[in-house]
């Protein structure tokens, strides 16, 4: 919620765009590392735990970041963002699977929640302050944090498992490196964003209204068709971004950015959920699996800035980062592609 205007609040603090690529990588860094680490450690000790945890830091630092005067305290924020949102998603999803829940349930609500805080905080910095956000963001951790404490004790032995997941790697690293290159493709988008709509003429409502579209037809997708998202909708989820993302370049109205953000919301669904449902899937370390799932989403909010300043430096053209995304995103498509391949042929 908070995160789609942090790039206009570090410019009104006084950050160069070149600032702003490198912080939000040091967010990106961050949650990678806080990802993986939590996701593990709630195979360990129990979702519960770390999910409390996590909804109060994410809590704290969000609505902290109010006070923030300068870019160099808005930097070190983020950090502490970073490392904190990442400590729950793992846990969370695991905990879902484990009380008769589906990923396909958890990603629609989650899609739902996006959307509907996107347009919340369009509306925000529209009507008043951008740093309301972040008040608005540490109100709802708080709620979530209420809930957290009235969920259900887990029952039973925690797992024993070696301290490094080298199994949960080896079985899921064609998922994890789809979703890494995905992301990469998706973050490349992301960076130009608001720059991009801003050259549509948008208001800042708007960017709030046409970014939600996207979570809001996940949401949809997975309400109409959830059951036909499982085993193998990840590589149809990413083929439909990787041929729709490289359209925004040519979109030249509202109406049909419109459209392509209700396409791309589609195609996440298959892939969000599907990679979702092929790890936690996989084995028994489930908070270890979509730990790593999140941290090869984090890994790809690194790379995605980096490549997409590369980009920039030689075109100088907003439309030609969603065309090297679309091909990026693409490569993740093949790599699942491949690896059915090589399957198929050790069956044969």
């Amino acid at each position: 919620m908070a995160d789609l205007f942090i790039p206009e609040f570090a410019v009104r603090l006084g950050a160069t765009k070149f600032e702003i690529g490198i912080m939000g990588m040091v967010f990106a860094f961050s949650m990678f590392v806080s990802a993986g680490f939590f996701g593990r450690l709630s195979d360990f000790i129990g979702r519960k735990k770390i999910l409390i945890f996590g909804f109060l830091l994410t809590g704290v630092f969000y609505a902290g970041a109010y006070f923030s005067k300068t870019f160099a305290g808005l930097f070190l924020v983020r950090i502490f963002q970073g490392i904190a949102i990442g400590v729950y998603p793992g846990a969370l999803a695991a905990y879902v699977h484990e009380n008769e829940g589906t990923m396909n349930e958890y990603a629609m609500w989650g899609a739902l929640g996006i959307a509907s805080f996107l347009a919340l905080s369009g509306f925000i910095a529209g009507a008043s302050n951008i740093r309301l956000i972040f008040v608005s963001v540490g109100i709802f951790y708080g709620i979530s944090l209420m809930f957290a404490f009235m969920l259900s004790e887990e029952f039973g032995e925690h797992q024993k498992l070696p301290l490094f997941p080298r199994n949960v790697i080896a079985r899921n690293f064609h998922v994890y490196l789809a979703i890494f290159l995905t992301f990469t493709g998706i973050t490349m988008t992301w960076t130009y964003w608001v720059l991009y709509l801003e050259g549509l003429h948008v208001s800042p409502y708007l960017i709030g209204v046409i970014t939600a579209i996207n979570p809001f037809f996940e949401f949809l997708t997975l309400c109409l068709i959830a059951k036909r998202v499982k085993f193998g909708s990840t590589k149809f989820g990413i083929l439909v971004l990787g041929i729709s993302y490289p359209l925004f370049a040519f979109a030249k109205t509202i109406p049909q950015v419109f459209v392509l953000q209700a396409i791309s919301g589609f195609g996440w669904a298959f892939m969000f959920a599907g990679g979702l449902n092929d790890v936690i899937n996989s084995g028994s370390e489930k908070g270890t699996a979509t730990g790593l799932f999140q941290s090869s989403l984090s890994l790809g909010n690194i790379a995605g800035p980096l490549i997409a300043g590369v980009v920039s430096l030689f075109f100088n053209n907003i439309s030609a980062i969603f065309i090297f995304a679309g091909v990026v995103i693409l490569s993740g498509f093949l790599s699942i592609a491949f690896r059915e391949r090589i399957l198929k042929n050790r069956n044969c």
